[in-house]
């Protein structure tokens, strides 16, 4: 039975791919580093943290993880200005369709607080139960870790959660977890497409979801009349 329904935030919530993908992108310029896609995207979906270690590691370079994370975060103040992140279609009013009906999170790879700022901002904070920030477990995504602790914090197994998630990490992740997948291929947000293989449905748009709708997934996937 489907008792929590799990959200992730960047790329879910809030179209933020690609405004981290330019600012990462003009980072990388000022290092003297040449921008690859495809270098960049196995770190979509995983935490900050992971990347600049892993890019001080890939690259020798002789900044700390705290010193690139201020000079991007330089850049991301620059492309999005004071109006914040644009928010997902659709997103906020299915948080509030949910809210109520069914337990709600948020396991995301930011850090708490600007997850609770993006909330905030959507005015949709209130109607989550439980909020895990992946700089919280010791592995993140695609590690199931994240995942895991929302389940443990709403008190309910893996087994009766859906992930709503839209990169690779993620949705792997979910199924590491465990979990039911419902992958958003986010037709906005200009980031090349996602790998899909772990999802166990894909929607382009939240419109037409509900708790109805999130149920006949989840049954289908574990295979439940």
């Amino acid at each position: 039975m489907l008792k929590a329904v799990i959200f992730d935030m960047d790329g879910v919530l809030i179209d933020s791919e690609p405004v981290h993908m330019e600012a990462d992108r003009r980072l990388m310029k000022e290092l003297g580093l040449a921008f690859e896609k495809k270098y960049y995207d196995q770190f979509v979906g995983s935490t900050a943290d992971h990347m600049w270690d892993t890019m001080i590691k890939d690259f020798s370079l002789s900044q700390t993880p705290d010193q690139l994370m201020a000079m991007s975060g330089k850049f991301i103040k620059e492309i999005i200005g004071a109006g914040g992140y644009p928010p997902v279609p659709g997103a906020a009013e299915l948080v509030k369709r949910l809210s109520g009906q069914v337990l709600l999170a948020v396991a995301s790879s930011s850090g708490m607080d600007r997850i609770r700022s993006v909330l905030d901002n959507m005015g949709i904070r209130s109607g989550f139960d439980g909020i895990v920030s992946g700089t919280e477990v010791k592995h993140p995504k695609p590690a199931p870790d994240t995942f895991l602790k929302a389940a443990e914090m709403l008190q309910v197994l893996p087994s009766e959660c859906l992930v709503i998630e839209d990169s690779w990490n993620g949705m792997k992740a979910a199924k590491a977890a465990g979990m039911v997948c419902l992958g958003y291929e986010n037709p906005e947000s200009g980031m090349s497409r996602q790998n899909m293989e772990y999802a166990d449905y894909i929607v382009q748009g939240f419109e037409d979801v509900d708790l109805k709708f999130l149920e006949m997934v989840y049954s289908h996937a574990m295979g439940e009349p």
